[in-house]
This record gives C-alpha cells, structure tokens and sequence, in this order.
C-alpha cells in the first residue's frame, strides 16, 4: 500500500488537486472551474466527488494520509478563508471545517496559496536544502 496524501490549490478560475506520495511524485491531478460555484458547499460536494474518481482507479493500493488545501486569503490557524478577493464566497468561510466530514478524521491542513508553494518548494522543488529562499506568486 501506497502512503498519499491530496493537494488541493484553490484559485478564483480553477481548483487543481492531485494525488501526490511521500517523494512528492504526483500520481494523478486534474482540475475543476472554482468560478462557477456560489457558495463553498457546492464547490466541496463537486471537489469531493471528483477526487473520488481521481482514486477510483488505484482501487485499494492508496492509504490516503491527509489532505493540503492552499487557498487565497487562508488562515491556517482558523483554519478558515477570509475575504478571498477573487472566490465568489463572501465573508470568512469555515473551509476546513466543511471538509472534514468529507474525509473522516484525516488530518486537513489550510493554508495560504502562497504559503502552500513555497512550502512545496523548499520540500520537494527548487529550494530543497537551501535554508533561505524567495518565492513571488502572481
């Protein structure tokens, strides 16, 4: 069995998210339109049933380990997104918390989009090792 954990990038236009293992190996990824979802519910229901499919094919060899979600305007310690400029959902939104019943007691981590890049690259990208880095997002 393969230890997994989902990345989810949460954008104004689109959602991305993929299956990724411990080497930072991505297995599968696809996407979703972000924009076309008015509330925060919708857009978990459909993320959650796509990622169903995404695993569907690796049947029981996956041991799903947590979820990582980058979103704009992220609070990792709220666990919530506030004011996201570009999302549709207004006001702070309680992400983190509306996701977890969706993966029953799995650890979710939530964080800022630019944050969770960063995060990746000094893990598995261009910074590993260095001990002092810059990443710009745009």
């Amino acid at each position: 069995m393969r230890d997994i954990a989902i990345g989810i990038d949460i954008g104004g236009t689109f959602t991305k998210f993929g299956l990724v293992d411990e080497q930072g190996n991505v297995l599968a990824e696809n996407a979703i339109a972000t924009y076309k979802h008015e509330n925060p519910q919708s857009f978990i229901k459909v993320l959650f049933t796509e990622l169903e499919i995404l695993m569907s094919p690796f049947g029981g060899e996956l041991n799903l380990r947590g979820v990582g979600i980058g979103a704009p305007n992220a609070n990792a310690h709220a666990g919530t997104i506030e004011q996201a400029p570009n999302l549709r959902w207004k006001g702070t939104v309680p992400f983190r918390d509306m996701m977890q019943p969706y993966f029953s007691g799995l650890p979710i981590y939530l964080t800022n989009d630019a944050n969770a890049a960063a995060l990746g690259e000094w893990v598995f990208g261009a910074a590993k090792g260095k001990k002092d880095f810059l990443v710009v997002t745009l």
